[in-house]
């Protein structure tokens, strides 16, 4: 069976359909399909020197292995051998007590990576979050001088949500670079409180107040707050991606329509409505989550146009991902869209039928 999307009344819809695409086109697009993805992170040296390994029960993996430190030949050779042709790498969760410590060493590691990998790596900032002007600044030098094409910031800092007016600058200037800002989920904090999560072993603990549960219920909590506090109205270019097929909100959006659009519009003048918003202003990645029945339910949900393919290295294997893509029965087209070209599209990157890069505004 193939998939296919379908949209009408404002909503989209999935139906097995018969390809319209001659089969030689499908053969072209099947050859032509580069792999992109956007979830792939590494821990930088000055990470291990300010910080150092031990992070108490976070120990999915270790580290200070090369799997996890390398930006050359041992990741090059892992991504070869899954078809992975470019990677957007980005920052291991820092604790925001140290953020100012590591970010900027951080991001010149990753630009010196890119230097030496041309055309195998992008790179999304690490932003000192607990100062918010740090950030500014950091993320402009980031863009504007080391090439990168956007920022992933993980969590909150200083128990502060982006909503925060202490973050309108950092959101402009996201929106003046003309760059996309990955909210991804933090290390664990104090809040919910720890009791939502006590009653366990450690390593229970720890899987329920993180990638198991409790790091969706945050993220996705992250984004709808965004969108009640009207962000996306004062900041209607401002684009954000989401990992881990949207953090619970496809699942619960016409649940939070339903309930969270009225009281924003009452409280906040919310202009637009939750849903209009979140497909208007967010991307969904696939990162960590390879299971077909919650893609289908997140294509339907969005269509094929902001979905965008990630593994979540080496917290996830390339190789688990690459055969989740090459299984997922969706229209050929819309599987290239996913496999690269809305991440070229997003992420201002050459495209296939482009082998030079884009120009960039000068900011």
């Amino acid at each position: 069976m193939v998939v296919t999307t379908e949209r009408s009344a404002g909503t989209t819809a999935i139906r097995p359909a018969t390809l319209e695409i001659p089969e030689t086109e499908i053969e072209d697009l099947r050859a032509r399909m580069r792999t992109i993805t956007l979830e792939e992170h590494f821990v930088s040296r000055r990470f291990i020197d300010v910080v150092g390994v031990d992070l108490g029960a976070q120990r999915g993996v270790d580290l200070s292995s090369s799997e996890v430190t390398d930006l050359a030949e041992l990741r090059l050779r892992d991504m070869d051998e899954s078809g992975i042709d470019m990677q957007v790498i980005s920052h291991a969760p820092i604790p925001p007590s140290q953020d100012q410590e590591i970010a900027a060493a951080a991001n010149d590691q990753a630009a010196a990576a890119i230097a030496a990998h041309p055309g195998r790596f992008a790179a999304f900032a690490t932003l000192p979050l607990s100062d918010p002007q740090a950030a500014v600044a950091e993320l402009r030098r980031a863009v504007t001088q080391l090439g990168f094409v956007g920022a992933l910031i993980s969590g909150r800092a200083n128990g502060m949500f982006l909503d925060a007016p202490a973050y309108r600058p950092l959101l402009q200037t996201v929106v003046d670079l003309d760059v996309p800002l990955y909210l991804h989920p933090g290390l664990p904090t104090a809040t919910p409180p720890a009791e939502h999560y006590a009653g366990f072993g450690p390593s229970v603990s720890y899987a329920l107040a993180t990638t198991a549960w409790g790091s969706a219920v945050e993220t996705g909590l992250h984004a709808l707050r965004l969108i009640a506090a009207g962000i996306f109205d004062q900041l209607p270019n401002l684009q954000m991606i989401l990992g881990h097929m949207g953090e619970m909100i496809p699942f619960m959006l016409d649940r939070a329509d339903e309930w969270l659009t009225p009281a924003a519009r009452t409280e906040n003048n919310l202009q637009l409505s939750v849903a209009e918003t979140f497909r208007r202003n967010f991307w969904i990645t696939t990162s960590g989550m390879f299971s077909s029945p919650q893609f289908l339910l997140l294509y339907q949900v969005l269509g094929p146009d902001r979905l965008l393919f990630s593994i979540d290295y080496p917290f996830n294997s390339n190789r688990q991902g690459r055969a989740f893509l090459d299984a997922l029965e969706i229209n050929p087209t819309d599987k290239a869209k996913l496999s690269h070209g809305n991440a070229e599209r997003l992420l201002h990157l050459p495209s296939i039928a482009s082998p030079s890069p884009q120009s960039r505004p000068d900011h």
